[in-house]
């Protein structure tokens, strides 16, 4: 079969594939974007029910501006995150106080209206000038650098953040079998089953969680069924803008 024959699996923005995979989808995307979210708001410091309750927000807006075109998830950057802690100075789980929220608001909020204006710039001038000022070496490492910084986190929670002697082995051993049970899905898998390696890894992961009896659920049943987001203004802050 040519390589222009082979059939391509996954689906346009205006296709729909059956129920039952959108459901499997869907469930995979769930699995991958609230870790993500939760995470950066659980480093910077920010609440974490307001950062799921923005990311809605900003994901609803950005469908109903593209009419439904372009499926898209408007969650956390974890591009912004060594700039915000700077600012905020929070720890991992510790929520920032207020003021320092609101001012890593504004820098936020004026590196969103410096990224309109680049979408502009880049509309009016194409593609090509873009590439010349910023080539793939260039955002390619950039890239590159955001993935070595967050390396240090995943190695520390694959290690049981803090934990020591029998619970960190076994979370090392927790972490590995997940990892390796999500490459070799995505190897293996063809078709559909090939397009969720990401849940199955999951699932494996939980189920060697339960068999190691390391799963509290206390946590669960003790939080707030509907967490209302802790809302904060912005506040001016310049030292911020040139952070983020």
């Amino acid at each position: 079969m040519s390589q222009s024959s082979k059939p391509v699996v996954g689906y346009l923005p205006d296709e729909r594939p059956p129920i039952w995979k959108l459901i499997l989808f869907a469930l995979q995307q769930i699995l991958v974007m609230f870790p993500a979210t939760v995470l950066v708001a659980l480093l910077t410091g920010f609440h974490v029910s307001t950062t799921i309750f923005a990311s809605g927000l900003a994901t609803i807006c950005f469908l109903l501006v593209t009419r439904g075109k372009i499926p898209l998830y408007y969650g956390s950057s974890f591009s912004y995150i060594t700039a915000i802690v700077s600012i905020t100075g929070a720890t991992f789980g510790q929520t920032a106080a207020d003021e320092l929220i609101s001012m890593a608001q504004f820098g936020i909020i004026m590196s969103g209206l410096v990224s309109i204006a680049a979408g502009i710039i880049i509309n009016v001038v194409g593609m090509k000038v873009i590439e010349f000022v910023l080539p793939p070496t260039v955002t390619g490492s950039i890239a590159i650098v955001i993935g070595i910084a967050l390396a240090g986190t995943a190695i520390t929670q694959a290690a049981g953040s803090g934990a020591t002697g029998e619970a960190q082995n076994i979370t090392w051993i927790i972490a590995l079998i997940t990892l390796v049970a999500t490459i070799l899905f995505s190897v293996y898998l063809k078709g559909t089953l090939g397009q969720l390696p990401i849940l199955f890894g999951i699932l494996v992961g939980y189920a060697v969680s339960l068999a190691f009896n390391v799963i509290d659920f206390s946590s669960i049943f003790a939080g707030d069924i509907v967490a209302v987001p802790h809302f904060t203004f912005p506040k001016a802050s310049w030292a911020a803008v040139l952070a983020i």
